[in-house]
């Protein structure tokens, strides 16, 4: 027999019992976890309860056929909803499947009767009704009121007395909150102040994230059985939950949340009412600008369909119409933002510089949603005859094209008209989303090595400014930026960098930006060490990915999972996500170009794992790149490097550790190079070569990489060996040294690094002394010396 119900609806309770009862009888019982079914060895007249059967499905179907073989009474306790299609097809077939849902009034009355032997109050009969029928909140409700002494029975009617909810309730219910993540509990506590009903996008309006960002958290509460859905709202599963969440609520946080409800449902109450035709087009741009500028995209989004719903004039319709284009592709839904900018191109009688504008936005977010279907709208643009260079759309059609190129391994051609798209001076009027033309041409430089032109494109403002998206442009370069400072080997500016980039995407609701700026901080997090703060940014990113439609297009995505699948699962699960990944010729394409190191990365593993075909696949796709790039140095020397690795030719790794332009990959040549100089008894190389590589590590601030490299060579930290002053200083002394000679103040490096002022300071004064210098400006001048210097 099955027993299927929700979470905490006393499943376990009644396989207890059932258990007990088994044992009473002289069966031989045993309760397991399904994670046990292969530790049983079960007895005569065997009974075998599976309790959270769901949480191993695959454990579960397994052990099935050899529990009825063997004649074994099995019973089971599961949430069915999470328990896989296979097991619940499977179920029915072995045995009764009960299935326990709420209970009706009428079963709740009787109970009460029952259990108090009188009939209970008004008040009463609803407190034990606001459990929603599930009979473990009833059963732990009647209990502890009469605990409590909270029950008065006389005269044959039960009455409540005092208030609030007992102890046992208020510690089931938020056992249960406890339990989830902070993400999710955050938003179990959001929801409970806006009411037992509410909107998805109500809640992340009171958090400050786009909805997407929930989604993780969304799926955790409704898998505790406390949240339910409810078409398109969700809703606490009982009102006694509610009350439970509410009432576990500090009364100064409840103060301060209820406040925010209120504007929210203000806000809500607000809408500008309908005004004449002639004004009501000028108002609505005004007006969906300003909720766009504030961060409140869904709002925007509402007031322009609201107001376009109605009869406008065309310029202000056509104007609108390439405002909410711009707004949902910053939410990441480009499909719909290429329906509104046809709406305004369908307006012929809109200004050109408009239509223009509207033409470019629609070849951006169809490269968005389609990728290659956008190629010969892009080359129509290109190849048409009288058209000025400064024309939007044909600053966006070089992009395109540009990007296509570039993921297709044509880099010289991408190259080419990535220039030219950030040659053109932009006509007016200007858009957030055009800032794509330096930020992906920054990108493509940074993956070749030239990282002082690639920052120099995405450094301070630029023409792209946006009356909606205010924050579009800045935010999308500030990231572009954190993405070349870390392939530079520049971690601590990078990290500032993409966290600031975040925020302020976080804050504005820039769904599009949000995963490459968390991409970055992982890949830092991994070359300091920190694997666990990786795994959880790419835990982010995924759930970006999962709720936008589109996102920055990016071969990180890709590598940084498998650097995180090497840190925690090993060699063979890297090594089966490799495989995956690389069956996808376009994605593997496109995370060779932009990683220089991957190739050579991909090879260790594969020679790790003894998989030979892994390692030709790699250095073939590596090599037939380079092939087809000859003047491009750096997919060259990714190419030499892995086929070197694979070779163990010696003289081939150190030429290509002399090329690489991008530090990581060279410390990871240098690295490689010692492991060959040990494997053939050179020792003195061999250390040699492990130096030059912790030096560059070192220098990068990839503390964790350095750390590795030293475990693996027995190379000596620098204060082992009293090296130079720079050397002598701790890995958190260098991160603040950094931040402090790149100009921060000490509170602004203390909320980079989550440190305190006073932290900052007395590392600060530590730093001075082992540096021998009394002055900021003396160590601005020593940090840039070492950024600077040579191997």
């Amino acid at each position: 027999m099955a027993i299927d119900g929700p979470p905490c609806t006393g499943k376990s309770l009644l396989l207890r019992d059932a258990v007990d009862a088994a044992r009473a009888r002289g069966y031989t019982a045993v309760l397991v976890h399904p994670g046990e079914l292969d530790d049983l060895r079960p007895g005569t007249n065997p009974l075998v309860a599976i309790d959270h059967a769901h949480e191993d499905a695959a454990a579960v179907l397994a052990a099935l056929p050899d529990l009825r073989a063997r004649g074994t009474t099995t019973l089971l306790a599961l949430t069915g909803a999470h328990a896989g299609p296979d097991l619940r097809r499977v179920l029915p077939a072995y045995g009764e499947v009960l299935t326990l849902g709420p209970v009706g009034d009428d079963v709740v009355a009787q109970l009460l009767k029952d259990v108090l032997g009188a009939e209970p109050e008004p008040a009463l009969h609803t407190l034990v009704s606001s459990a929603g029928g599930n009979p473990r909140l009833v059963v732990e409700l009647i209990t502890g009121l009469r605990e409590e002494n909270r029950l008065d029975v006389r005269d044959g009617v039960a009455r409540l007395t005092g208030t609030g909810l007992p102890h046992r309730v208020a510690t089931l219910v938020c056992g249960q909150a406890d339990a989830l993540s902070t993400g999710a509990a955050q938003l179990l506590r959001v929801a409970a102040v806006l009411g037992r009903s509410f909107l998805l996008q109500d809640v992340a309006t009171m958090i400050g994230r786009p909805a997407g960002a929930l989604l993780p958290a969304v799926d955790e509460v409704l898998a505790s059985g406390l949240v339910v859905s409810a078409g398109v709202r969700l809703e606490f599963a009982s009102e006694l939950g509610l009350r439970a969440v509410v009432q576990a609520i500090p009364p100064s946080v409840l103060h301060a949340l209820r406040h925010d409800a209120d504007l929210l449902r203000a806000d809500l109450r607000e809408l500008p009412p309908a005004t004449p035709a002639e004004q009501r087009g000028a108002a609505a741009v005004h007006d969906v600008r300003q909720l766009a500028a504030g961060g409140r995209l869904g709002a925007a989004i509402a007031l322009a369909r609201e107001t376009l719903a109605r009869r406008l004039h065309a310029g202000p319709a056509a104007e609108l119409h390439t405002t909410l284009a711009g707004i949902l592709l910053a939410d990441g839904r480009p499909a719909d933002a290429v329906a509104e900018m046809e709406h305004a191109l369908s307006v012929t009688t809109a200004p050109e510089p408009l239509r223009r504008l509207a033409a470019a936005g629609r070849l951006l977010s169809l490269y968005f949603a389609t990728g290659k279907r956008a190629g010969p709208h892009a080359l129509s643009v290109l190849t048409a005859r009288d058209r000025e260079a400064s024309d939007a759309d044909v600053v966006m059609a070089a992009c395109v094209h540009s990007c296509l190129e570039w993921n297709a391994g044509n880099l010289t051609e991408g190259m080419y008209w990535g220039r030219e798209s950030t040659r053109w001076e932009l006509d007016r009027p200007t858009a957030w989303w055009q800032s794509h033309a330096s930020v992906a041409f920054a990108m493509k430089l940074s993956s070749l090595g030239e990282f002082a032109a690639a920052e120099k494109l995405v450094h301070g403002d630029g023409p792209d400014t946006d009356e909606a998206v205010t924050a579009g442009a800045p935010a999308a370069r500030v990231i572009a930026r954190a993405r070349v400072l870390a392939q530079a080997g520049k971690l601590v500016q990078a990290q500032v960098a993409a966290h600031s980039g975040l925020s302020l995407a976080h804050d504005r609701g820039l769904r599009l930006l949000v995963p490459l700026a968390s991409a970055v901080l992982a890949v830092v997090a991994l070359h300091r060490g920190d694997v666990a703060g990786a795994a959880e940014h790419v835990r982010r990113y995924r759930g970006g990915l999962a709720g936008g439609e589109a996102v920055l297009h990016s071969g990180q995505y890709d590598w940084v999972e498998l650097l995180v699948a090497e840190a925690q699962g090993g060699p063979q699960r890297a090594a089966e996500l490799a495989r995956e990944r690389l069956a996808d010729l376009d994605g593997a394409r496109r995370m060779l170009i932009e990683e220089p190191g991957a190739s050579a990365w991909l090879v260790r593993l594969a020679l790790v794992v003894g998989d030979g075909r892994l390692a030709g696949v790699v250095v073939g796709a590596a090599e037939e790149l380079a092939a087809g790039n000859p003047g491009c140095a750096a997919v060259s020397v990714g190419a030499d490097h892995a086929r070197a690795l694979r070779d163990g030719d010696e003289r081939l790794l150190l030429a290509a550790a002399g090329k690489h332009r991008h530090p990581w990959a060279q410390a990871s040549a240098y690295e490689d190079l010692a492991v060959l100089a040990a494997e053939s008894g050179q020792e003195q190389r061999a250390r040699e070569h492990a130096e030059a590589a912790v030096r560059i590590f070192e220098r990068m601030g990839a503390s964790g990489d350095a750390a590795r490299v030293r475990r693996r060579a027995g190379v000596a930290t620098p204060e082992d060996e009293g090296g130079d002053e720079w050397g002598r200083l701790s890995s958190p002394e260098r991160d603040i040294a950094r931040l402090v000679g790149a100009g921060l103040t000490n509170r602004q490096v203390a909320r980079q690094l989550f440190l305190s002022p006073h932290t900052v300071n007395y590392h600060l004064r530590g730093i001075f002394r082992k540096l021998g210098i009394s002055s900021r400006v003396e160590l601005a001048r020593l940090a840039g010396e070492q950024e600077h210097a040579e191997l």
